[in-house]
Formats: structure tokens, sequence, C-alpha cells
């Protein structure tokens, strides 16, 4: 074929792929939706004709198809994609940490448009069927009837083009748009159809759709139910779609793939609100109810809060509570999904929260938004925010917590329903004298059921309140459980995937398939049961990283897919890794350099990245020896926790207290009453809804009285969160990138800042990663370190960085072979140590050479990173100084006993802790700053040094029979200090609370007076 035909194939295709997964689709559902303006600007790019700019891409893509005499269809696009896909598998495998990563688009992308062009022409003239797709392909590249079943007999090809498409997004992570590539009927027609059904005014307007049926984002939700939803929400008057979709649905052969669609923008949905129309935006804010169970000492406890988002998103640092005595303010953080949070550390009052009508006002717009308490409050996991989060109603097959007022009635009712229809774990309430557990944090006067699932839809529920536990779906296909990568393309960690959750009512028999994706399709599982639903668990299988399709199928018929992408630190994400911010810890370049990382130059000559250091402070050090033992008091600091606020009072009238509620009904425009929703109350919001009718049962059947299965016996979904080690090899998977990334992961552990914090700074210390943070000390990037090798002083080279489980094998086989060995350690469900032993730094780098892993051994690194530290003086000459605020508290860092006292007011120098309304400063004032009203703010670790400094006593004890540094609780050595300590041994410190004390091990004598001297300076 002549060259040139290709080179003006290929004109195309990269003017299209640049139209289509541009910058502009970021984190949005990326479709083929061609108009003619779209391919326009195309050809005025290329220097084409604009007026014959459809014709001009149909005359570049026939010649490719491959019709001429003795030609194979389609032959040359599949050799093409092939030789494209297999340099895409390789660029997606195990690699080390590069500065750059190109994925170039597949080169079907011009030939994928022409395809659904002659979808949008499917129903437009009466000259054809309206929906005969391959006559109108014929149309549009004037085929004669030979030509046509030559493309038509080769066209299933074409799907696997389409998985190429998709893949290629998915590599992107969503930076060029989300993969929408997706049929479960019409194979092979129904992708092109599925591009041009919705268009992108009707899919803007989709949010309204899912707000207005309760429909939690992210959910993956069947076409088959969402298709009945759609109905009822279509047929409205006025209608909200526009009168192409609507004419193409009252048709009702697109239906199902139009479902489709939805299902897929649903699951891509953030919860914002892209139709920009009034009654959109009004009905967009919300205020939603949060909770996390946090683990801690044997005991659980409760934390509720809330996540508000505003009609209309304004740049806004705090929020009036119009519902609170004297309208106080509150700090707010922005959160994923265009949702606002309260700054953390605030303490809100539970019953308020659960209880009171919570008003907030924005009030730079005016913008108000409202929260009314229901008396059954489902929660649900939000992958985004990492938390239980406030939801209309429980849906099928899913992990939710229920918040449920505690009336003796109500809450045996609820538990009914539950264990009829599926199973809970444990029961909590607020009253002492109750048979079930307590909790702390629960609100007064309610109770809490912890792991619920619902596995069949509630029958003849009556109690309104009940209407919370009846989904408005009849199927359901989900991943649960397991351990999300962060990021808009679903993902999960091989080394903890989530397990498969199925149930369809009233269904005589089910099916799950496994089937790998690959470079070919390999079948791994099938799992047939004359079951309702089904609990699959993936643990155990040793399934790879790669991607999977799970195909449900009820009575024998699929009715679901839905695809399963596992990936660890061995197949790390390019894209990320080569977008993200190289940090290091450039000490000659910042004041704050030991306690910040920065964006990587080569103007430094004092550099700390990970474990390796380059270069050397100047000066000799003036050495001042370490104390013997600890010399702070072991008892406990006085309380001086931030004010509970109370956002609102109940009102004891309202339905909340009497479970009296007040209907409002749909309005009636004539004819047959149609839909689930059957009133709203006008005080809670609470819908009364009647139980969906499974599509695949016949009209008139009579519901079965009860499920065919005992729900109980399925297997619940455990609460342990994921482990250090697989969150660290989340971390080496994603690289680097904000710190909103890095609470993704960590939040997977436990959901608490507390946690996320403490995760944080551990894994900075140990080498791990470098962080870098703003002028408060605040974290704002993190970046996974390179792979090293570090000597420690006496238990081998310790591994830090982007080590995966793959290097590490490698490299412990080959330590065997040389008569060393790798040998892990791990403490308290910490994260694992991995050390090197019984070789030298010159062996193990040979032997890191010859495995070619980019790794990087560090001969006496403890020295190399004592050496280059600064005194802590130069690092309090960098702090920020900024004008004492106000407060409501004050507290005031007593060094002799390592402990907060109250005080009355800001008046000598020293360590401050500020209680504002809602936030807590801490500060640093010295003299001058106590005369000027002026402090210097810094982290809560780093004031109290800074205050031992003062007073000429530093923090640090030595224990020299077990060579231990000790620090109070509280008091961890900030940034690198801490980081060369851990060095000594590769391990993470200790926490003694009944010494209230953290001890870093395997510090030698010499390295205690030196940390002691830079403290003392």
């Amino acid at each position: 074929m002549d060259k040139g035909v290709w080179a003006q194939y290929a004109q195309w295709n990269d003017a299209l792929t640049a139209q289509f997964f541009g910058g502009s689709q970021a984190d949005l559902p990326a479709y083929i939706d061609v108009d003619s303006s779209l391919l326009e600007d195309c050809a005025k790019g290329m220097g084409l004709s604009v007026k014959e700019a459809t014709d001009a891409l149909v005359a570049a893509v026939r010649p490719t198809l491959g019709l001429g005499e003795g030609d194979f269809v389609l032959a040359t696009h599949v050799h093409r994609y092939n030789d494209w896909r297999r340099r895409f598998l390789r660029s997606s495998g195990p690699r080390g940490k590069r500065l750059t990563q190109d994925i170039p688009p597949p080169p079907v992308i011009a030939l994928l448009t022409t395809l659904v062009m002659a979808a949008e022409k499917m129903g437009s003239d009466a000259s054809l069927a309206a929906n005969a797709y391959y006559p109108r392909l014929g149309q549009l590249f004037d085929l004669d009837s030979k030509d046509v079943r030559r493309l038509v007999s080769k066209f299933p090809v074409t799907e696997s083009l389409w998985r190429g498409l998709n893949e290629y997004l998915e590599a992107q992570e969503g930076r060029r748009g989300l993969p929408t590539a997706y049929a479960l009927g019409h194979r092979y027609v129904g992708i092109p159809q599925s591009q041009a059904l919705v268009r992108a005014t009707d899919r803007g307007r989709l949010p309204t759709f899912f707000r207005q049926f309760g429909l939690a984002p992210g959910s993956e939700l069947i076409a088959a139910d969402l298709e009945r939803l759609l109905d009822l929400w279509i047929r409205q008057t006025p209608s909200p779609v526009t009168a192409n979709l609507r004419r193409l649905w009252n048709g009702g052969r697109a239906r199902e793939r139009i479902a489709g669609v939805v299902a897929v923008e649903l699951a891509h949905w953030d919860g914002t609100v892209r139709d920009t129309s009034d009654t959109a935006v009004k009905s967009s804010g919300e205020v939603q109810l949060t909770a996390l169970l946090r683990q801690q000492f044997g005991s659980r406890s409760l934390e509720l809060s809330f996540a508000a988002r505003l009609p209309t998103p304004v740049p806004v640092g705090y929020l009036r509570i119009e519902s609170a005595e004297g309208k106080p303010s509150i700090g707010v953080i922005p959160a994923a999904g265009a949702r606002l949070r309260p700054t953390p550390g605030s303490r809100l009052d539970p019953n308020s929260l659960a209880g009171a009508i919570l008003t907030f006002v924005e009030p730079g717009s005016g913008q108000t938004i409202t929260r009314r308490p229901r008396r059954v409050v489902p929660l649900r996991k939000d992958e985004l925010l990492g938390i239980l989060v406030e939801v209309e109603r429980v849906q099928l097959a899913d992990d939710a917590l229920l918040l449920v007022k505690d009336d003796k009635t109500l809450l045996d009712e609820v538990l009914q329903v539950i264990g009829k229809y599926g199973h809970h774990g444990t029961v909590y309430r607020s009253s002492g004298d109750s048979e079930q557990a307590m909790l702390a944090g629960l609100p007064e006067g309610w109770a809490l059921i912890d792991d619920v699932q619902l596995y069949a839809i509630p029958q003849g529920v009556q109690r309104l309140d009940l209407h919370a536990l009846v989904p408005l779906t009849t199927a359901q296909l989900n991943l649960s459980g397991g351990l999300k990568m962060p990021g808009r393309i679903r993902k999960w960690s091989s080394l903890h995937p989530p397990e498969i959750r199925a149930a369809v009512a009233e269904a005589e028999e089910m099916s799950l398939t496994l089937t790998e994706l690959g470079e070919e399709r390999v079948h791994v599982r099938n799992w047939t049961e004359a079951v309702s639903a089904m609990v699959v668990p993936l643990t155990g299988l040793g399934l790879m990283d790669g991607d999977y399709e799970i195909e449900l199928a009820v009575n024998g018929s699929a009715i679901a897919l839905s695809t399963l992408r596992l990936r660890s630190g061995d197949t790390p994400d390019a894209v990320n890794w080569s977008t993200c911010t190289r940090l290091n810890y450039e000490l000659d370049r910042s004041q704050l350099g030991p306690l910040s990382a920065m964006e990587a130059s080569e103007d430094s000559g004092i550099v700390v990245d990970g474990l390796n250091t380059i270069g050397a402070r100047a000066g000799a050090l003036t050495t001042v020896a370490a104390r013997d033992g600890a010399s702070w008091s072991v008892r406990q600091s006085s309380s001086s926790a931030a004010p509970v606020v109370v956002l609102g009072v109940a009102d004891p009238n309202s339905c909340v207290v009497t479970g009296a509620h007040y209907l409002e009904l749909p309005t009636f425009y004539g004819g047959r009453v149609r839909g689930q929703i059957q009133g709203v109350c006008k005080t809670c919001g609470l819908k009364k809804s009647l139980p969906a009718t499974p599509r695949w049962k016949k009209p008139g059947t009579k519901a079965k009285d009860a499920p065919t299965i005992h729900f109980s016996q399925l297997p619940s979904h455990t609460e342990l969160g994921a482990s250090w080690d697989v969150c660290m090899d989340a971390l080496v998977h994603v690289g680097g990138g904000t710190i909103g990334s890095f609470e993704r992961v960590a939040t997977q552990a436990e959901g608490s800042s507390l946690f996320v914090d403490g995760f944080l700074r551990t894994l900075e210390t140990l080498g791990q990663i470098d962080v870098r943070r703003d002028s408060a000390l605040q974290p704002k990037d993190w970046e996974a370190n390179p792979a090293y090798l570090a000597e420690t002083l006496h238990a081998g080279f310790v591994l830090a960085g982007v080590w995966s489980s793959g290097s590490r094998d490698a490299l412990g086989k080959a330590l065997m072979d040389q008569g060393g060995e790798l040998v892990p350690e791990r403490q308290d469900d910490q994260l694992t140590s991995w050390f090197a032993r019984g070789v030298d730094a010159e062996t193990l780098t040979a032997l890191v050479n010859e495995l070619a892993l980019e790794a990087y051994v560090v001969p006496d690194a403890v020295r190399q990173m004592m050496a280059a530290l600064p005194p802590l003086s130069e690092v309090e000459a960098g702090l920020t100084e900024a004008p004492i605020p106000d407060y409501t508290k004050a507290a005031l860092f007593d060094v002799h006993d390592a402990a907060w006292r109250p005080v009355p007011g800001v008046g000598v120098p020293g360590a401050y802790r500020l209680e504002q309304s809602f936030r807590t400063t801490t500060l640093w004032v010295d003299h001058r700053g106590a005369l000027d009203r002026r402090g210097r703010v810094g982290s809560i670790q780093l004031v109290k040094h800074l205050a031992a400094r003062a007073s000429r006593g530093p923090l640090l004890g030595y224990l020299e029979r077990q060579s231990m540094l000790l620090v109070p609780i509280g008091a961890d050595l900030p940034g690198l200090y801490g980081r060369v300590a851990a060095l000594c041994s590769g391990r993470a410190p200790v926490v003694s609370v009944k010494t209230r004390s953290i001890g870093y091990r395997d510090v030698p004598r010499w390295v205690a007076d030196d940390l002691n001297s830079l403290l003392a300076s």
C-alpha cells in the first residue's frame, strides 16, 4: 500500500487524538464524540479545506480498510495495532524510576472515529431501519454490498481496538480522560453506538439524575436497573433531556445501550455537577454526615464529622455555622469531589451532628447549604475521601454502617430487616445499661450497626424510616474491600485484592466468570451456584498484576461486566513517575532544608536524597554530650483539647425525635402513576419507595416470601485495614504526588488524620519517602525515593525507597548465591525493614549491577548524613514569623516535664499551643517575639525542641547499655535529625506509653552526642 496513504491517515490519527483525548478531558469520561466543528478544527490544523473535513477524513481512512482485490480486510490496522500493543505492554512492566515515560496513543483513533460516525447516522432517516448499523457504515465509505459483507465478516476484530483505547487511557491515569468504550450487549457494534448515543449536553445533565435517585458517586450499577430509573427520569414533565435523547429513548431499541452509557458515567462520577442550569446548581449543594471508626489500644471509637459541597464552588477558608448559637465560623479545607471538610483537629459535638438541622453559609457568596437529620442514616465508604459518608439508602451487596435513633422498636425492626435480607456486625448503643457494646463518640440516644450488607430487596416494609434499607436496584456486581490505588482509574493492589460481591434479586442460579485480559483472553475461574447472592474473596488465588474481566450471569444470561485492574510496585504508574516532582533535601539552599524537601536542582552542594548524602557542612561542631537517661516526668500532660463545638440544637418536635413524618406527594400529571418514589418527608427528606421488580422476573409473578439463601452464612467483609507493607507497595506504584494521593493510600490502613500524620512521618524518618512542606511546615507533596541499600551501623544494609516485591526477590536470590541473605524484620504490625547481610559494599554493588537493578549502595551512610546536618539555630532562623493570632485557650510547653501547661496568655518566651475556634497553631516565641507579639510557626515537635534549646536542656536522653536515644512522646526528632537516628538501626523508633518516651535503637554514643550538639547549638 502507498506510504502516502498511511502518512495521511497518521495525520488524522494524531489530530483526532489531540481533540478527543487532550488535557481538557482530564478526569472526565472521554468519548469519541464527533461533530462537524471538531473535524473542521482538525482539518484546519492539517492545512485542509474546512468545508470538506468530513469527506477528507473518510477519504483518508477508506484506503486503509484493505478492501482491494486480494487484500485482507482490516489486516494492516490489526498488524499496526498489535505492534503498538506489544510496545505498550512492555512499557507497562517493571522498570526503574525514570525521569520520562512516553506512551504513544494507539494508531486506530481515526478508524474508530469513522465507526462512530456511522453510528451517529442511525435513526436519522427513514430509508433504513433505525437499528441498521452496517448499512450505514457502507454508506459512509460508499461500499457496494460485497465490500460491506467483507467488512462485516472482519468487524469483530474492532473490539480489541476499542480495548486498546481503554488501556491507553487507563495508563494515562485519567490525564487524557477516563475510558468509556464498554458494551455488554450488541457486541462489536455496541461500542461505537455507545459513543454516539448520549451527547455531551445530556451527559452533563446526568449528575442531576444521580442525585434525584440517591445514587452514590462511583457506584457500579447494572444497566438493566438504570434503564428502569432512567425511564422515570426522562418521562418527567418537563423532560430533563434533549429532544434527540428523548426520541431515542421512546423508540425503545436503544434503551439498553443508553443505560450502559449512563452506568459508565455513574462509575466515573465524583459527585460534582457539570450542568450549569439554575435548577441543577441549586440542587447540587449538600451537607453529608461522615464517620470514622478508629481502633486504638484495643478499643474502638467513633468520630463523626461532615463533608459539604457548595452549589457553586468558590475558594473558601471557612463557613459560618448559621444553625449554631452565636453563628461561629469553622475552618474548612478542600477535599475530593469539590467538597469541603473541617480543618484537621476540629472537634464537633456528635449529638448536634446527628440530631440537629445543620445550616452553613459561605460568607463571600452567601451560598447556604443544609443537612436535615434522619432516624436511620446509612453511610458507605467514599473512595475519594477514604472515610464513611452518608448516602440516601443502602445498596445491594455494598458495605454500610447504620446510625439509628435508639428507639427500641425502631432498632429491633432495623435488625430484623437486616437479619432477614443480609447480615451485620456489632451493634453499639450509647446507653450504659444496654446489652450491646459501648462505643466512645456515639451520640446520646443513638445506636450504631457496623458491617452491614443487604443481599436481597426487603419486601413489605411499612415503617417509613426503614425505607433507607430498600435499595432502588435489583442486582449488583461490585468489588469491595482490598486496597484501592489512588487515581481516577479504578485499580487495586495485587497484594491486597478486593472480593467480588454479586446479588441478584430472586435469581435461581448465578454464575461469575473471571477472565485475564492479556495479549490473549485467558479463562481463570468460574463460580456457579443456585443462589441469589455470592461473595468471592480473591485473596489466595495468586492473581498477578494485570487486567481481568468479571462477568455476572443470571439464569444463564449475562447481565453485567466489570473490570478488575491489579497493580503493585512491580508495575508502577509510568505517567505519575515521570510527572511527579523530584524532591531532595538541599541543605545549602534553604535554612529549612533539614525539615522540608524541595524540587531537585543541580545547584546544591549538600543534598540528602532518601538515605544517600552528598556533601558536608563547613566548620567544626562543639560537642555537647547527651545526658544519661530521661529527665522528663512520666506524668501525663494537662488536658488541653480543642473545644467541642455544638453546631445546632435538635428540635424536640421533629420527626427525628417523634418518628412522625409529613409526606409530600409527587405532582400528579394525570394518567398512570409511575415510579418507585411515593413521597418525600418535608422535615427530614426521607423518600418513601416501593421495592423494585427484577427485569428478569415475569410481570405479575408473586414475590417470594423470603430469600432462598441464609445470608448470614456469606463471608463478612473484614474491617481490618491494609497493612503498612501493602500501603508502602502502593506508594511505590504511585511514585509521588500531592499529599492527597498519599492520604488516599494511608486512610485504607486507618482513616484518622492522626494516623495519616504518623504514617507520613514514620516513612519520612525511614527514608522511604521525601516530603515537601509549606511555610507552616504542613506537608504538600511527597515522592518515593530511588531504591537505596544504605549501610547501618550493625544491622547490614537497609533497603529503602522504590523496592518492589520482584526486585527484592531477585536481590534475595543473588545474595544467597554469594553466601549472604536478605532478612525481613517487622515490629508492632508496622513496616517491615529489609536488610542485606553477609556481604560488603563492593560485593553488593556488583550484585546490583549484575541484576540490572536501578538501585544504589550507600556505604557509611550514618556518618555521611550526620556530617551534613546543620545546627538547629539555622533552622530556627528560617521559620516563618507571624503575629500571634487571637485564641480561646493557650498552653505553654514545660521543658522539664515535657508537658503542656495551660496558661492565661502568651507572656514569656517558649513553645505555645494556641486554640482558635476550630484550629490549633503551634508557635515558638523568643524574647523579642514576646515583646513584639510575634512568633515563629513550626510543627508541634519542632517548637518543643526550640524551647528546650533556649532553656539549655535539649530533649534528648541516652541509655548507654541499650544504645538507645530517647526523646519524649510528641517530641520526635524532626526531619533529617530523626532520619539519621533511625538509620543507625534501619528501623523505626519504638514508643513506650508507660515512660512517655520514643526510643531510637542501636544509636552509638557519638551519634547521640552529635545530635544533642546540633539541637543545643
